[in-house]
């Protein structure tokens, strides 16, 4: 298979009003302000309508309450343009943990509004905004990255989602957190913007325990953003091993089809169900220098579907990324439940292609992006536990007994806030 380069065609969201808070008590106010310009300036040179170029911009330390800080910074906004912001960007003085947790919970489940977070070493580099410019487009519901519908037919064929879901598990040992478990779905034909689904089960617990009704949420979605009901769907599932196999088809597989008909008696979409393995040893190298990139990879899209996968099974492993250092490590696809009728030329094409969607940045991925997706919506919800404090690592939870998880806020469930 050949490296196909997407359209890259970005649509922005318009009319973007924000405002600026700062905890970095190192940097000056006219150092906050060029920056806060030149990414005003940035915003507007890549289509986005920044309204406001000089946004509210308030100032804090890292001792402030930092809820009270957000809701100040939300409220100036609110005051100078006479409507609510639409994100927030934050200054922070560091990448550690505990602040840029705080950070999170209270935009996305208390106050419901995105948040953009800076660490005060990249204010002075302007050519960071186009990378943060990236997120926030994706953020406020614009879109960085298409293909055009001749490249992939099948969704454009008829209405199609494309789902992803993933359970994030607690660290080794910790037996008093929960797992998450998180799905996203796509929706519209660009297979650029999703919405989010969250449900918190029991720790351990690979089986997604609220999957019909998770599927129903993203199916509403999908139907609320586009004015069409999915007459397809293709889901993508991280995490499972080949032992749990028969129990997905068991239980899963159902579960997604009992959505439906909970939605409607006769409502009955074609599903594709893809089992995706990350963790795995196999990697792949080239014969020669003339079929390797400038890493010394195999080129981007190679796919290998014979030889060492399943003699009988529909399964094929995926390089769809360049590599950038080191050996780059092949996605593992299994397709263990099928009513679309896809030839392995086919899905394997259409999984590759939506690799180059991925919206924090402009090459392809090595795993499809719904995955990634799924995965950063788990890690970010971690964070939106109530009244605890994090280590430095975000696998380590420091309190003493079980966390309660605060519910994403209605304003969000739409959006890629994670991002």
């Amino acid at each position: 298979m050949r490296d196909q380069r997407a359209l890259i065609n970005i649509t922005t969201w318009k009319n973007t009003l924000w405002a600026v808070l700062v905890f970095a008590d190192r940097l000056r106010s006219n150092e906050v302000e060029r920056f806060v310009s030149e990414l005003a300036n940035v915003c507007h040179r890549t289509g986005m309508n920044v309204v406001a170029k000089n946004p509210p911009i308030e100032f804090a330390n890292r001792q402030s309450n930092t809820e009270d800080r957000l809701k100040l910074a939300f409220m100036s906004a609110k005051k100078k343009f006479r409507k609510d912001a639409q994100i927030v960007v934050c200054i922070v003085p560091d990448a550690t943990v505990p602040l840029y947790a705080e950070i999170k919970r209270v935009g996305e489940t208390v106050i419901g509004i995105p948040t953009q977070c800076i660490v005060a070493k990249h204010v002075g580099r302007p050519n960071y905004c186009a990378n943060v410019c990236l997120k926030m487009n994706a953020k406020l519901g614009g879109i960085n990255v298409v293909l055009t519908r001749d490249q992939i037919p099948f969704i454009a064929e008829k209405p199609t989602i494309i789902i992803g879901a993933d359970v994030s598990h607690p660290a080794p040992g910790d037996e008093r957190r929960p797992s998450i478990a998180t799905l996203v779905g796509s929706m519209d034909v660009n297979v650029a913007r999703f919405c989010s689904v969250v449900r918190i089960q029991h720790g351990r617990t690979e089986s997604i325990n609220d999957l019909r009704d998770m599927v129903m949420d993203a199916l509403k979605a999908f139907f609320r953003n586009s004015g069409h009901k999915p007459a397809r769907i293709l889901f993508y599932r991280d995490g499972i091993s080949e032992g749990e196999f028969e129990r997905v088809i068991n239980t899963e597989v159902k579960a997604v089809k009992l959505a439906c008909q909970q939605l409607e008696a006769n409502y009955n979409p074609t599903l594709t169900y893809v089992a995706v393995q990350k963790r795995h040893h196999t990697r792949f190298f080239p014969m020669g220098r003339d079929q390797s990139d400038r890493s010394g990879n195999c080129m981007p899209g190679t796919v290998v579907d014979s030889g060492i996968t399943h003699p009988y099974e529909f399964d094929f492993f995926l390089q769809s990324h360049a590599g950038i250092q080191g050996t780059s490590r092949p996605a593992h696809y299994q397709v263990l439940h099928d009513e679309n009728k896809f030839t392995s030329d086919a899905l394997q094409d259409l999984t590759y292609r939506l690799c180059y969607l991925y919206a924090r940045c402009t090459r392809a991925v090595g795993v499809i992006p719904c995955i990634y997706y799924a995965d950063l919506l788990a890690l970010r919800v971690r964070y939106h536990a109530q009244g605890d404090s994090f280590s430095e690592e975000i696998s380590l939870y420091s309190g003493g007994s079980a966390p309660s998880y605060a519910n994403l806020h209605s304003n969000l469930q739409n959006c890629m806030f994670y991002m």
